[in-house]
């Protein structure tokens, strides 16, 4: 190991490390000033003294034929979203492919819904026969989760020509029946975005499907509310009746006003932002206007949620109308107003016609960068300082131009680091697949648990629910990519572990045991697929006791965040308080001042979603048309 100047800073390099690995560290988002440096590896290494910006080299590579045959008679489809995700259980990511030649005429022009299972090693093979009976429809965007409890992740998918809907139930093996007809209201919108998550606090995954051609008027969408088993009944009157925009693309659950129940942003293809809208917490929505800032008609396709600032609140990147096509970035103030902070905050992002943001730590240094999914370059990195300021690094990613319009990152072959699947159908139909280089970094970030919310006391022998909020390398439909959330009930003594479960946007749910005597101390806690483990600070919760003090005040014990002001956690040390940090640590603490994202290490471990139960026991006893 050798010292070395960066800007102001002595800092550590691995001389002992491969070239890549010390072009890698070497090149990173700071100034580089190596005038002083005399390193053995340094003849390995060209052009450090420069940075990564203007030296920037592909960090993927591009695998030919990953997915051949391609469907559609070799030629491939029009994807317009796709899944990476384990869908046969065996615990490496699959690839799922929701194709439909056309959308925004409602024509019916179907084409199948594709999936290829990995081997584990990064090789696919195209199972749709066997696992999906060569299905095919008009689906623009297919939601994924298990919504009938048995772990095994389930399918719904709108139709957008007005056709019936699919909800295809996973047998856990991933083969897939579907039994919408038995299971949803018979009455199908014409829609084309879908997504799942709790949206009344019970714990289990309801389902919002838009209604696609928002100029047609209201509704805008239909709120299912899953009965614990996947068996759904419509919401009435869930849905606001007012929406800027036209030809609704997109949706996505997440937590915008840090309240731990999941609000609602709808992507409107045209003419307008779309819509936010604020879930009461029992699954009804209202509107919420500061979402509209000023916007150019430019289509956009794709909006995407996390936190750029790391304030523990979540942002939103949309493509496209920030002004000549480039991504309008929207910073949160904690309460679920957002501002139009482009301007001050990405530099260099060239105007073209993009297709979305993807939400990545790309350089593995604990923030959220860009990725930005285009149809007129090759995808960009546009890399974060860690305090949400962009800059759009050149050549991260390699060419051709292949009109991506879609595009998700994960493992795929084992190796701890990124690789990505892009979704292309507009002037080429060949899906892709990459898979991350030596330049790109091995995942050696704990997930943050930048927020909690759990209660300080609990009515005895009943079940008490903790939420926590969770940040790490990527962000997809199905949360962040994590092997297992969970509690860690007395952390200092004989730990009693308990499972978790996602819930949508960034929040899971644990249910902890509400039985034995005194003060439970316990920590949540996240695991990633590369083992890391992140916990927050230590949580205690009191049995036998009423929650709240009796005031009507949120946030006194009951576990609603805020203590009558409106913030979460504010000198009750239960819920962490977004907005405070620890010193030097930029990470969000409850109010002992502990930074909630520990880099704990153990040994990686799956405990089944039983158990509040279990440990309750334990503890008792111890297209083309839209361009024009």
């Amino acid at each position: 190991m050798d010292w070395f100047t960066v800007g102001s800073e002595l800092s550590l390099i691995d001389t002992a490390a491969g070239p890549a690995t010390i072009a890698w560290m070497a090149t990173s988002k700071l100034a580089m000033e190596l005038a002083a440096l005399s390193l053995p590896a340094l003849a390995l290494v060209t052009g450090l003294a420069v940075s990564r910006t203007a030296q920037a080299v592909p960090l993927v590579d591009r695998i030919d034929s990953a997915l051949a045959p391609q469907a559609c008679n070799g030629q491939g489809c029009w994807t317009n979203h796709l899944r990476v995700t384990d869908l046969d259980g065996d615990g490496d990511l699959d690839i799922l492919l929701a194709n439909y030649a056309d959308f925004f005429s409602g024509d019916a022009s179907p084409q199948p819904l594709v999936l290829y299972i990995n081997d584990g090693s990064g090789n696919f093979t195209n199972n749709s026969a066997a696992a999906l009976g060569n299905y095919a429809g008009n689906v623009r965007m297919v939601a994924v989760g298990d919504v009938d409890g048995d772990g095994a992740p389930d399918l719904y998918a709108p139709d957008g020509a007005g056709g019936p809907h699919v909800l295809f139930m996973n047998d856990g093996a991933g083969v897939f029946t579907d039994e919408a007809d038995l299971r949803l209201p018979n009455s199908y919108p014409m829609g084309a975005a879908a997504r799942m998550g709790d949206v009344d606090g019970d714990g289990d995954l309801d389902i919002f499907a838009a209604d696609g051609y928002a100029s047609d008027g209201p509704p805008f969408g239909h709120i299912y509310i899953n009965d614990g088993t996947g068996m759904f009944e419509e919401l009435a009157g869930a849905i606001p009746a007012s929406i800027s925009g036209s030809d609704i693309d997109e949706v996505e659950f997440f937590d915008a006003d840090r309240d731990f129940d999941l609000d609602l942003i709808v992507n409107a293809h045209t003419g307008g932002t779309g819509a936010l809208w604020l879930n009461d917490g029992s699954g009804t929505f209202t509107s919420q206007t500061s979402i509209d800032p000023p916007a150019t008609s430019n289509f956009h396709y794709n909006v995407a949620p996390c936190d750029v600032d790391g304030d523990g609140d979540l942002d939103l990147w949309i493509d496209n109308i920030g002004g000549g096509f480039t991504e309008q970035l929207l910073i949160n103030d904690g309460a679920g107003n957002f501002s139009d902070e482009t301007g001050a905050r990405v530099t260099g992002n060239p105007g073209e016609d993009d297709n979305g943001v993807i939400c990545v730590d790309i350089d593995d240094d604990g923030d959220f960068d860009g990725v930005v999914i285009s149809l007129g370059t090759p995808e960009r990195l546009l890399e974060n300082d860690g305090n949400g300021n962009f800059t759009h690094v050149a050549n991260s990613f390699p060419g051709p131009t292949d009109c991506s319009l879609w595009g998700e990152f994960g493992d795929l072959n084992g190796d701890d680091r990124l690789d990505l699947v892009t979704g292309q159908g507009e002037c080429s139909s060949s899906d892709e697949v990459y898979l991350g280089n030596d330049m790109m970094p091995v995942d050696s970030q704990a997930p943050q648990i930048i927020a909690v919310n759990a209660p300080s006391s609990a009515p005895a022998n009943q079940v008490v629910v903790a939420h926590l909020a969770v940040s790490d390398r990527t962000v997809t439909d199905e949360g962040p990519r994590l092997r297992r959330a969970f509690a860690r009930i007395d952390p200092s003594g004989a730990a009693t572990e308990v499972s978790g479960w996602f819930i949508g946007g960034d929040l899971f749910r644990v249910e902890l045991p509400g039985a034995g005597s005194g003060p439970i101390e316990f920590e949540l806690c996240a695991e990633d697929q590369a083992g890391n483990i992140g916990c927050s600070a230590a949580q205690t919760y009191e049995i036998g006791g009423d929650p709240g003090d009796g005031d009507g005040d949120p946030g006194d014990g009951d576990g609603d965040p805020g203590d009558g002001d409106g913030d979460p956690g504010d000198g009750d040390g239960d819920t962490l308080e977004t907005g405070d940090e620890t010193a030097g640590t930029g990470l969000p603490a409850d109010d002992d001042g502990a930074a909630t994202g520990c880099a704990c290490s153990q040994a990686p471990g799956t405990p089944s979603r039983a158990p509040a139960w279990t440990a309750l026991s334990l503890l008792a006893l111890g297209l083309v048309r839209r361009r024009k």
